[in-house]
This record gives C-alpha cells, sequence and structure tokens, in this order.
C-alpha cells in the first residue's frame, strides 16, 4: 500500500487498515454495525454520471440509531437545471455549497469503517462509489455488501429467489408499502437510507426465523 509512502490519505489508509479487524463470518448480527446508505446521483450512467450526495444511517444489531447518521452534499458542474431539481430536491446553491468529491468519500470511509453496507439495489450505489474511488486512489470498496431488493427476494421466494417476479415487485416504494412503512422524504439519500434501514430491519426479523442469524448466512448469496 502506499500509506507508507504518504501516497495516500490517513483517512484512506485507515479505512484500508480496518478492513482486518471486520466482523467474523460466524458472529452473531446481534453485535454487527450496519450502514444502510443511498447515493443521490446525476443520472444512470455509470461511465459519465456523477455523485451529488450520500446519505446514510446505522443499525447495531436490530436498533436504527439516528444519532449515528451520515450526510454529504457532494459540488458537481452543471448540477441544479430543473430535471434534477424535480429528482432530489436539491438546487444549484445547495450543492455549489457541498464539498469536493475528495472531501465527500474520505469522510464517507471515515464513516463506515469496517461495517457490512447495506443498500436498494445495492450494485448501483457501490458502482458509483467504486469508480470514484478507483479514480481517486486506485482502490475499492472493501466491506461486506447486502442488497435488501435481493435479500427480500430470498426470504420471500426461497431457493428461487433468482427467477423472474412481476416488474416493480421489488422497487423500495413497494418493498415498504409490503413491510408497513410509511413513505417519507423519499429521493433524497439520507430519507432514502432511511426508508432502507427500517427495511432491513424487518427483514433481518424475518431472517431470524429462517435461520439467518450470523455474518456469514447473511453475505451468503
Amino acid at each position: 500500500m502506499r500509506c507508507h509512502r504518504g501516497g495516500l490519505p490517513d483517512t484512506v489508509c485507515r479505512y484500508v487498515k480496518g478492513m482486518g479487524t471486520g466482523p467474523a463470518s460466524r458472529a452473531s448480527l446481534q453485535t454487527a454495525r450496519f450502514v444502510v446508505f443511498d447515493t443521490e446521483t446525476t443520472g444512470f450512467d455509470l461511465q459519465n454520471d456523477r455523485v451529488i450526495s450520500i446519505g446514510a444511517v446505522a443499525l447495531e444489531g436490530s436498533a436504527i440509531t439516528i444519532a449515528d447518521s451520515f450526510e454529504v452534499l457532494v459540488r458537481q458542474p452543471g448540477v441544479g437545471q430543473k430535471e434534477s431539481v424535480s429528482v432530489h430536491g436539491l438546487l444549484k446553491k445547495d450543492i455549489a455549497s457541498g464539498v469536493s468529491e475528495r472531501d465527500g468519500v474520505t469522510s464517507f470511509l471515515d464513516y463506515i469503517g469496517n461495517s457490512i453496507l447495506v443498500a436498494q439495489h445495492a450494485s448501483f450505489d457501490v458502482a458509483m462509489l467504486n469508480r470514484l474511488l478507483w479514480e481517486l486512489f486506485r482502490i475499492r470498496l472493501f466491506n461486506g455488501v447486502v442488497d435488501t431488493a435481493s435479500l427480500a427476494k430470498r426470504l420471500e421466494k426461497g431457493p428461487y429467489h433468482n427467477l423472474a417476479h412481476k416488474a416493480g415487485e421489488y422497487r423500495l416504494d413497494h418493498l415498504c408499502q409490503r413491510y408497513g412503512i410509511r413513505l417519507h422524504d423519499r429521493h433524497t439519500s439520507a430519507g432514502d437510507a432511511y426508508l432502507t434501514a427500517q427495511l432491513l430491519q424487518r427483514l433481518l426479523a424475518k431472517g431470524r426465523t429462517a435461520g439467518i442469524t450470523t455474518v456469514g448466512s447473511l453475505l451468503m448469496q
């Protein structure tokens, strides 16, 4: 690692080194720290669009810890046009007051540490952050990742969870409705992270009855 030669910021070095003390596969989920996160972006093109905000909240065992939350706005040129405002509720002046991509992603690494990451349709959010981390530091996220949509399919459909399902059946809105979660502050990174955290609570409770009680059993696909 370039940490020894001063090539990476201290925050990034702490993150990389801390991954060696992550939760063991046999560890109980009740002792694990989850970071449920969401990104808002300028679009859905993994090659060209950029992150404009990251929101997250921690969950210890089965309890959401509101005091242990994270939110950052990231400056991006050209953001604040009409189409962006209608989706994210973010104005050009809001984004202009944000931090640089470098500061935004390093503060996120400092926040997550070696926690288990959780997101709805996680592959997109992880890919956006990984591209940014690779551009800046030539690293990627090392954390274990749980996708709440995939977990819901697994719990509801059993061993056949990868088979076809109804269009939209596992969108966040529909899952919240199915699990009795009131939609609030939708389409902001912090709001969607909190909704997803509530969904994770329900899914973990459902998973316990199916024998999913350890980190390893949860991360198994």
